[in-house]
């Protein structure tokens, strides 16, 4: 794996770096409160965390992210006044372009999680499963698929209104075996909607691998029956994910173009 960090500051390489190491010491602690009995689900996402950390940080703060239920780093990847453990605090401004974030607060997440009162959704959905708008953070349903649509109906928004917002819907490499699939990816195609169709390709949909999901020898390969640009990346290595996604997006919001992302990875847990 290369690191390439030509065009990134110091300054941004010790923001991802912090960005990334976040959700994983969130994931340590919640996997104990597992054991203790103090949580009643939760969904790792241990190895895959560059992906949602990586995209996240490449888009702006006006754009929508339909993450799925293990893309911690989506809810976590943020800029803080006050950095997460330890450092010099930073003021927004100062942050480098491009290193957008979502700003939520750990107190309230930790809340949600634990099925308080004082969660986002006052604690009653289990784990991921729930959004937070006013951070243009689009919440997951089980359904497998079932948020890429609802994906196309904020790009046409977006077009309408004139604006330059983009959106990112996540999906695993099942999911893409599903009807929504392809009936959002078609209709992003057909109308020229800003959507980055991200497919997490860890290898299997639950216990299914992809030799027995499809006939195409890579995911991206779907992209030319709809007319798009597909392009794959490796999604463990969270400069180039953030330089595909950031490339990706400001194309984006010139030509109004949706694109099927594909990320190479391998969830450890």
């Amino acid at each position: 794996m290369t690191f390439d960090r030509a065009g990134l500051t110091d300054e941004l390489l010790l923001d991802l770096y912090e960005a990334i190491l976040l959700p994983r010491m969130i994931e340590e602690k919640m996997l104990l409160l597992l054991r203790q009995g103090k949580l009643s689900k939760w969904f790792s996402g241990i190895g895959q965390e560059a992906i949602a950390v990586g995209c996240t940080k490449a888009l702006k703060e006006t754009d929508y992210i339909f993450p799925l239920h293990r893309n911690l780093g989506v809810f976590t990847s943020r800029l803080r006044d006050e950095p997460p453990f330890g450092g010099q605090a930073r003021l927004r401004d100062e942050l480098p372009s491009g290193g957008q974030a979502r700003n939520l607060p750990l107190e309230k997440l930790f809340a949600q999680w634990e099925g308080k009162h004082s969660g986002y959704s006052k604690g009653r959905e289990r784990s991921f499963h729930f959004g937070v708008p006013e951070h243009r953070i689009i919440g997951m349903i089980s359904h497998l698929g079932a948020m890429l649509p609802v994906a196309d109906g904020v790009a046409l928004a977006s077009n309408l209104d004139g604006a330059e917002t983009v959106a990112l819907a996540f999906s695993g490499d099942g999911g893409t075996s599903e009807g929504d699939f392809h009936e959002a990816v078609n209709v992003a195609a057909v109308w020229d909607l800003p959507v980055i169709f991200l497919i997490e390709n860890n290898g299997y949909g639950l216990s299914t691998p992809t030799s027995e999901q499809y006939r195409c020898k890579q995911l991206i390969d779907k992209a030319i029956g709809y007319g798009i640009e597909g392009i794959q990346m490796d999604g463990n290595n969270i400069l180039e994910v953030y330089k595909t996604t950031r490339r990706i997006a400001e194309t984006m919001r010139r030509d109004r173009k949706p694109v099927i992302l594909e990320a190479l990875t391998f969830r450890m847990r």
